[in-house]
């Protein structure tokens, strides 16, 4: 409707929806449905014009994309349509067999190297043991889908046979003058019966029998004899059949013989039937529909389990599918065993339609703008549809499909990490800092609660992924189980800890990107909550302290370390550099070892008492929250910050008698006045200590530096 009709969205809830309808003629809305069900949702390629997708970029995507059973399924019964949506049915199920045909291909091309090999040279057992195994595979394959051809897909042919034979005998006698009404009727009924058995036209199963002679009950020289005779009738869903991935085809469990032929039978039965052309019911009415009394209970045909319309209990004809629900068995309140409930045609046709499936390795997220305006949400949707333009993800409106990872080895990454966290992961990596910030982000899992992904922990999570180079699957090919426990903290609010954890394993570092993301979170989470008896209050504070006090010990240690190194070895330098560190739970001992550590070297004891804190890109943020905090116990800032001359970077002249004072300043503060507080405070300086001097922690090998 918007890209058409130019019909924009104004409101909407879970029951209603307001429209603004330009002062221009356009179709009912029965009518807009129906144009778009048949010339985008279920097209095989949609409207390229007005980049809106078809099935070839909806159902065929996410096939290809996402896995939806691990053991794979048989043919789904879902409502036919269009014309279309019966080719792309049939093209999924030609390249299961094509796919198949070839895995059996390559199988007997390496027996027949094998042989050659055997023949040619005196080979070792392991290599006439592999040609054994091998060989007794590709028979017992070739075994299953030739007996299972031949008994189902022959014997429907025969039995269609036989039942168009009866079908004109039966027309013969009703022709008969002599027959009674209750003759006639019987008949009748007996040729309905039969013309229910009838799938193929009268020409096309002579044809097929034919051609089953022919290939000695071979499927895949059937086939290839079919398409060799017929290529119109193929050439559509050859085209189409090539979307398919292996993933895709590998959603059907082809390894069974007798889901194998359903493959065969139903990719006839969609190429040489036209749909019936019953199109759901329009989402969209101008009247509203009025509820319905229906019996208790939630085991009934009565009504769609999916939506709650109600159904017609002769006709309950669809059930739920591994397409609509995550487990389409379901053990109702009211039912004595489990089963697949009913819904309605609607439900299973829009289901098949759309690319949201909940599983295990897909990741739907829905965005949201903050500000709630008509122009963010369109701008959300086309910037989802550019997105999965240029990766392979997938957009049903404002919901965006992400496949998870994988290691080589086929570890899912989502489910090892943790579903939020591999959500948060994937989104910060794909997604810029302001659209992270701009929109609301929401999870959709298997579950049914939304779980809503706050901004700051998004922002974070990408600035540390980018600071320290992480990736969901890391250099070794694993998943990055550091990246988990990092973001995990993150999701607590411990930033420091989250720091901490991804600088210890890694040697690379961007620590002005990394002091960039420390301000923007400080930031959000002062934005976050006004309340200050708010627990994220009292979070917000703790980080905006630890940034001041590491600021002063930073300077500090930043000194003590040139000074170390004149006079040390590295190994001893950064052995009393750690010591220095751990003395910041108290002030007095940090003063002290700073102070008089060194007193035996008379040359660098008269630069120890007083130390210059320059404010370059990888310390701005600490910088300037130190020098927040001096103006606040008021410290004369006019009197210790001046611009140096050569490089015009502002600097702080700090003293030793400077940590007495600010270490007073927090000790008095109510928010640290308890013992534990305390410890929570100096530990997380100890933490953002650390991760400013990254070669004081002892760095992870990978799997390759432990060979």
């Amino acid at each position: 409707m918007q890209k058409l009709y130019q019909i924009v969205v104004l409101d909407e809830s879970d029951r209603h929806v307001r429209v603004f309808i330009p002062n221009k003629q356009i179709p009912s809305f029965v009518e807009l449905w129906q144009e778009f069900l048949e010339k985008v949702a279920f097209s095989a390629y949609g409207d390229t014009k007005h980049q809106l997708p078809g099935l070839v970029q909806t159902f065929i995507q996410m096939l290809n994309s996402v896995t939806l059973s691990g053991r794979g399924f048989s043919t789904l019964d879902v409502p036919i349509l269009t014309n279309d949506q019966s080719n792309v049915l049939a093209a999924w199920y030609f390249a299961v067999v094509r796919d198949v045909g070839e895995r059996q291909n390559s199988r007997q091309k390496q027996i027949d190297l094998l042989e050659k090999e055997l023949t040619e040279f005196d080979l070792d057992d392991k290599t006439r043991s592999s040609k054994t195994n091998k060989q007794a595979m590709q028979d017992k394959e070739t075994l299953k889908y030739t007996e299972y051809f031949r008994k189902s897909f022959g014997g429907s042919l025969e039995e269609q046979n036989a039942a168009l034979q009866e079908v004109r005998q039966l027309e013969t006698r009703l022709f008969q003058s002599s027959l009674t009404k209750a003759e006639q009727r019987k008949l009748q009924k007996q040729q309905e019966k039969l013309k229910k058995i009838l799938i193929l036209s009268q020409e096309s199963i002579q044809q097929k029998l034919e051609l089953f002679k022919q290939s000695e009950g071979d499927p895949f020289k059937f086939v290839r004899l079919d398409e060799q005779q017929n290529p119109d009738k193929f050439k559509q869903i050859y085209k189409i059949a090539k979307n398919f991935t292996k993933i895709a085809t590998d959603q059907i469990n082809s390894t069974r013989g007798d889901i194998f032929t359903q493959c065969i039978s139903e990719m006839y039965r969609l190429l040489e039937n036209e749909p019936k052309k019953s199109l759901p019911q329009p989402l969209l009415t101008e009247e509203p529909i009025l509820g319905e009394a229906r019996s208790p209970g939630d085991d009934s045909k009565e009504f769609c389990y999916s939506c709650g319309v109600k159904l017609d209990p002769k006709n309950a004809r669809w059930q739920v599918l591994r397409f609509m629900f995550e487990r389409p068995s379901q053990r109702r309140q009211s039912a004595s065993s489990e089963g697949r409930p009913h819904i309605c045609a609607s439900c299973s046709a829009l289901a098949f339609a759309s690319p949201l499936k909940v599983t295990d390795e897909s990741i739907v997220l829905q965005l949201k703008s903050l500000s709630g305006s008509t122009i963010s949400e369109l701008k959300i949707k086309d910037y989802l549809r550019m997105l999965t333009n240029k990766e392979m993800h997938l957009s049903a409106g404002r919901y965006l499909i992400l496949s998870s990872d994988r290691t080589n080895t086929g570890e899912i990454a989502s489910q090892k990490m943790g579903q939020v966290q591999y959500a948060l992961a994937k989104a910060a990596s794909i997604f810029p800092v302001e659209v992270l910030a701009d929109f609301e982000f929401w999870l959709i899992t298997q579950g049914s609660q939304k779980i809503l992904i706050a901004n700051r922990h998004l922002i974070l999570v990408k600035g540390l992924m980018n600071s320290y180079g992480q990736s969901i699957i890391n250099a070794d090919k694993d998943v990055n189980m550091t990246l988990g426990d990092a973001i995990r903290y993150i999701q607590q609010d411990l930033p420091y800890l989250a720091d901490y954890i991804l600088a210890k394993p890694t040697n690379y570092s961007n620590v002005v990107e990394t002091e960039k993301n420390r301000k923007k979170y400080w930031e959000m989470i002062r934005e976050s909550t006004m309340n200050k008896e708010h627990q994220l209050w009292q979070k917000a504070t703790l980080y905006e302290d630890v940034a001041a006090l590491t600021g002063l010990t930073y300077a500090f240690a930043q000194s003590f370390k040139r000074i170390a190194s004149e006079c040390l070895s590295k190994e001893d330098a950064e052995r009393e550099l750690s010591k220095l560190i751990e003395k910041v739970e108290d002030g007095h001992a940090f003063s002290y070892f700073f102070c008089d550590y060194y007193k035996p070297f008379e040359e660098v004891n008269k630069t120890i008492t007083k130390v210059q804190f320059y404010r370059n890109p990888d310390c701005s943020f600490i910088y300037d929250r130190l020098k927040e905090l001096l103006a606040k116990i008021e410290v004369s800032i006019s009197d210790r910050e001046e611009i140096d001359k050569e490089t015009q970077q502002a600097r702080l002249n700090i003293f030793a008698e400077d940590i007495t004072r600010v270490y007073d300043h927090f000790i008095h503060k109510k928010e640290y006045l308890a013992e534990k507080d305390w410890k929570n405070l100096t530990y997380n300086l100890k933490l953002s200590l650390y991760t400013r001097f990254p070669e004081l922690l002892t760095k992870a090998k990978t799997k390759s530096e432990k060979k």
